[in-house]
């Protein structure tokens, strides 16, 4: 062995130039095979989008099956709309190369604690309403002047409560007719890593281990933003995750077995072990992507949730561009008692508009699903985009008076802040 190790030492040393002209050629080799294949897939893709519509038009066939529905393509899922455009190098050059920086983030601390303030969850609120064996003890909580006007937690019948506790980007605490839902939970100081990725701008308002614990949680896909695996080995097979096709597999690999994966318009059923009560856990089209690294882009599929019980209902958007499919999902689910729906990373618009709604966008979500409520979210938390740290909300306002929803409707909430619903 050591006299092979060697030899083939000597081979490099005499064959540098060799060497290099080998490892140029593999990249550009594989550099090559993936933009064939990329545009191989576009192309089958767009045949695929113009079968489909001819199907639709055919009055001799049920076209439920077709209208929507997710699309594979070489092991990758692909976006089945008209509405999107897939990204090429030179759109991300060119973006890095003309975005703007900053933000309009303040140097000082003082008026970021100002403008983006972060609030104590209402823990006496969330554990009246969970099941005795969810609650965590919680001193303190809820006893601040934002929630003064809240009425007493052990009046509240959980059957026809709902509440939402936004902790930052797309994570929600929700609970609804007794059930506790967490969403694309991330509690990291940065996005990847303790050292790597985009940093808050907040605190997160608490830690999982001080909320009620979840019954289920929601993934919508794979991105480091809204997966944090450190949740994941947190919680383990202690709740029921429900993610889209293809992500099964990435849990297993963690010794984590409990996890319902769905494609768009599948269905499965959550029934709570203490109280009987049954929910529908719907799986809803997106469109955007998924991927972790390089090598698994769009190896699963990205989704949003609708979670129905008996008295009321919360659709999960997760991220997505404008499309029709929206519209679908009213028709069918709606209407729907509180809506999580995006508000940030929108700019620039020739950039984001596929992968990202802007206020506008999602005011049009907040109709086509029929909600009654709906707060926004993935927005102040972490920076990835070029718009103002304050845009979203000013522009959800905007929006809302635009399309002539009532103030309230529809709200950008504070950090950590419990809003309460009633259905």
């Amino acid at each position: 062995m050591s006299r092979a190790f060697r030899l083939g030492l000597a081979w490099l040393r005499t064959s540098r130039q060799s060497v290099s002209i080998y490892c140029v050629g593999a990249i550009a080799g594989v550099t090559v095979y993936y933009l064939y294949n990329d545009q191989r897939i576009a192309s089958r893709r767009q045949q695929l989008i113009k079968r489909r519509k001819e199907l639709q038009l055919d009055t001799t066939k049920s076209h439920e099956q077709y209208r929507f529905s997710s699309l594979n393509i070489g092991g990758r899922f692909v976006n089945p709309f008209d509405t999107w455009r897939d990204k090429t190098l030179w759109d991300f050059v060119r973006w890095l190369c003309t975005r703007t920086s900053g933000n309009g983030l303040p140097k000082d601390m003082d008026e970021l604690d100002r403008t983006l303030p972060v609030v104590t969850p209402h823990f006496a609120l969330l554990n009246a309403l969970s099941r005795s064996a969810n609650v965590r003890p919680h001193g303190g909580a809820g006893d601040s002047v934002e929630y003064a006007e809240y009425p007493d937690p052990s009046e509240l019948d959980p059957r026809s409560t709902v509440t939402a506790t936004w902790l930052g980007q797309s994570t929600c605490f929700v609970q609804m007719d007794g059930l506790n839902i967490l969403t694309d939970p991330i509690f990291k100081r940065r996005t990847v890593f303790s050292w790597l990725g985009p940093e808050r701008l907040r605190p997160v308002p608490c830690q999982l281990e001080d909320l009620p614990r979840p019954d289920i949680v929601l993934v919508s896909h794979n991105h480091f933003d809204h997966l944090d695996s450190d949740v994941v080995r947190q919680l383990g097979n202690t709740v029921t995750w429900y993610v889209p096709l293809g992500l099964r597999d990435w849990f297993a690999r963690r010794g984590i077995y409990k996890v319902k994966e769905l494609d768009w318009w599948q269905e499965s059923e959550y029934t709570d072990a203490d109280t009987g009560r049954n929910f529908r856990i719907i799986s809803t089209p997106a469109q955007h992507w998924s991927g972790r690294n390089g090598l698994d882009s769009n190896s699963s599929l990205w989704t949003g949730f609708l979670v129905k019980g008996a008295n009321s209902s919360v659709f999960h958007c997760g991220d997505t561009g404008y499309c029709p499919a929206f519209k679908e999902i009213g028709a069918k689910y709606g209407p729907v008692s509180l809506a999580i729906l995006p508000i940030g990373s929108y700019e620039p618009r020739w950039y984001m508009c596929h992968q990202h709604i802007d206020p506008d966008d999602a005011v049009r979500i907040h109709q086509d699903v029929q909600a009654r409520n709906s707060i926004g979210v993935h927005w102040g938390t972490f920076m990835m985009s070029d718009e103002h740290y304050l845009a979203p909300p000013r522009d959800l306002a905007t929006a809302c008076a635009k399309y002539g929803v009532l103030d309230g409707l529809f709200v950008a909430p504070q950090f950590g802040k419990t809003r309460l619903y009633f259905s």
